[in-house]
């Protein structure tokens, strides 16, 4: 299903009575968070033990094919946890946490989620040309698959009265990221033009070596450019058949700088982006801040 989330300030009365191009109506009500993790998100399994099953257990990458940089992501949910801790593949914690006083007595911690630091993988840079940064370090992919290795990493938990024992799978299936085709950067759109994004569908690996891949979805995200963290003004899981998606021009407001990610998702959860930029009428220039 097709979401589109207006954000918390652009509540809507009516529907937008625009026609998105995944041939599904969207009334402007029906605004909601996107998933996290795009199309995909991986349900926990239970390895064989008589623990409870963690509601959600999911560990995959995120790579940036704009800038050329990937790194782990994991999240877990719960009805409410204790202690808990993740395990790769090698038995090595990778992760722990324990909830104490508040947290603790009200029964503790019922989600989470956390990444890595990512850092600028050069086979990346090489075979996209990104600019080379060392703004958060720089890892050959070797090193970062070794260090994150392919297998069923394990989650642990202590609840009240309860164990909860999952696994979830890392595969090394990166996934290209989407060649956006519209809107060029820089595009200033006027007042009451509908904003079309599209681009190529994705069909191999980001580097040849890593396919054969599967993708089973896009995920795409419209904010507004503020320096700060904002809730996205669109936030949409499209099928793997769609290349583009509609933005209405109510969900968009005058002389304001967008940025836009379009996600390809693998169907093992991995997921790579490209990024673009676009603005509407009344800015002074459509360029984005260094």
């Amino acid at each position: 299903m097709l979401q589109y989330n207006a954000g918390p300030d652009r509540s809507r009365n009516q529907s937008c009575g625009r026609l998105v191009r995944a041939s599904v109506w969207l009334p402007a009500m029906s605004l909601a968070a996107g998933l996290t993790f795009g199309t995909v998100v991986q349900e926990a399994h239970a390895a064989p033990t008589d623990a409870e099953p963690f509601k959600v257990a999911n560990i995959h990458f995120e790579t940036n094919a704009s800038a050329c940089d990937m790194g782990a992501q994991i999240r877990f949910d719960t009805e409410g946890i204790i202690t808990g801790s993740v395990r790769d593949p090698k038995g090595r914690k990778i992760y722990s946490f324990e909830a104490k006083a508040g947290m603790k007595a009200t029964g503790g911690q019922t989600e989470g989620f956390l990444e890595n630091v990512e850092p600028q993988i050069p086979e990346l840079v090489f075979a996209l040309g990104c600019e080379p940064s060392t703004e958060e370090g720089v890892l050959a992919l070797d090193d970062l698959f070794e260090a994150w290795p392919a297998g069923d990493y394990t989650f642990e938990g202590r609840a009240k009265g309860a164990k909860l024992l999952s696994q979830a799978t890392l595969t090394h299936l990166i996934p290209a990221g989407p060649e956006v085709i519209a809107p060029a950067d820089g595009t200033v759109f006027p007042a009451a033009v509908l904003v079309i994004i599209e681009w190529n569908s994705v069909t191999e690996a980001i580097l040849p070596e890593l396919g054969p891949v599967n993708i089973v979805g896009y995920h795409v995200i419209v904010e507004e450019d503020t320096g700060a963290e904002v809730s996205p003004t669109v936030d949409v899981d499209v099928s793997a058949t769609e290349t583009s998606l509609t933005v209405p021009p109510e969900f968009l407001k005058p002389a304001t700088i967008y940025r836009f990610e379009v996600l390809s998702t693998e169907e093992s959860g991995n997921q790579t982006i490209s990024e673009g930029f676009f603005c509407t009428e009344g800015v002074a220039e459509c360029v984005l801040p260094d």
